[in-house]
């Protein structure tokens, strides 16, 4: 099947993941099944899309009115999946993050139309693992993408040997269609691309908090001011040409024996997450949220990105232009 004829699609899972990968296909006007154990957390996906549209449209975002674009939302209860994926072309496994139980998923989707696409949002398993029985392991595809779904424009496409490259395209094509930005993981690689590359940094990060190099708010401000700032318009490896390789070869010779190299990470983030301290959702983490619940936060955080997503739209549409 090729990407301009997908017209429904079926999500399956919807939390936080689902909800925006939902409203993605939503507003770029495809059908959008979106499946659940209760009407609860239905009811509960069905809320956060309709303020996380109002947000949109306040910072000019829509290209047509909310009804519009929460009319193409189904609300599918899990005991009607059978009957909702017949009439898909699309599927998107968003459950969480327990190897079994997406198997379990796929093994059941395995039966159905066999054009079908299968995809998974797994931002840790690999696809020959998910796909492994499968009959039609060859239509099985990752899609990973990055919180909050419906902002960021990035998804991961990833897939195992027995992915056929037809599916692959397809895959690519679709995520650009609905306005997302897809790069191809070539191989199967634990953590894929970005969360290998925010491990990285992430371990840095820590050594030099854990060093009393910098504070978590200092370390805030110098990716917010400058390698943030930069890699938002200007990626990494083209940062590498600007500064000069020869340049770049200098600096690493001295820097990279110096760079933090542990394989488990510091025993204070361990005490951190014992003392119950794990960021927004509990109210103090780095920093303290206290006297703000978990939606005021990431609200105040949407409404930061949502401009850099208006930017980079903008920035896509004029590289376009130069490529015509």
């Amino acid at each position: 099947m090729e990407a301009e004829n997908i017209r429904a699609v079926v999500v399956i899972g919807g939390g936080t993941m689902g909800q925006g990968i939902a409203q993605s296909f939503a507003q770029a006007g495809l059908s959008v099944s979106v499946v659940d154990v209760d009407e609860g957390k239905l009811d509960g996906c069905l809320a956060q899309v309709d303020a996380n549209l109002k947000l949109f449209q306040e910072f000019g975002l829509l290209q047509e009115d909310i009804p519009s674009i929460k009319s193409r939302i189904h609300p599918v209860l899990i005991k009607d999946l059978d009957e909702a994926i017949k009439s898909c072309d699309f599927v998107v496994e968003a459950i969480p993050e327990v190897l079994e139980l997406k198997k379990q998923l796929f093994a059941q989707l395995d039966s159905c139309r066999e054009d079908v696409i299968l995809s998974s949002n797994t931002s840790s398993f690999a696809i020959s693992a998910l796909a492994e029985g499968c009959r039609t392991a060859g239509r099985i595809v990752g899609v990973h993408y990055f919180n909050p779904a419906h902002i960021m424009p990035l998804v991961e496409i990833h897939y195992g040997p027995k992915t056929r490259d037809e599916v692959i395209s397809t895959t690519k094509a679709l995520m650009t269609r609905v306005g997302k930005k897809p790069i191809l993981v070539r191989k199967e690689i634990p953590a894929m691309v970005v969360n290998r590359l925010q491990g990285a940094i992430g371990r840095e990060i820590m050594h030099l908090i854990s060093e009393g190099v910098a504070t978590p708010e200092d370390i805030d401000i110098a990716a917010k001011a400058m390698y943030g700032f930069r890699w938002a318009c200007i990626g990494t490896v083209e940062g590498f040409d600007m500064i000069g390789l020869d340049t770049l070869l200098a600096v690493g010779e001295g820097l990279f024996p110096s760079l933090d190299n542990s394989d488990r990470q510091p025993q204070y983030l361990y005490d951190m997450v014992n003392r119950g301290e794990l960021g927004i959702k509990s109210g103090k983490g780095f920093y303290d949220y206290a006297g703000r619940s978990k939606a005021e936060v990431l609200d105040e955080l949407n409404r930061r990105l949502l401009p850099q997503l208006a930017l980079f739209n903008k920035l896509q549409e004029q590289e376009k232009l130069m490529e015509n």
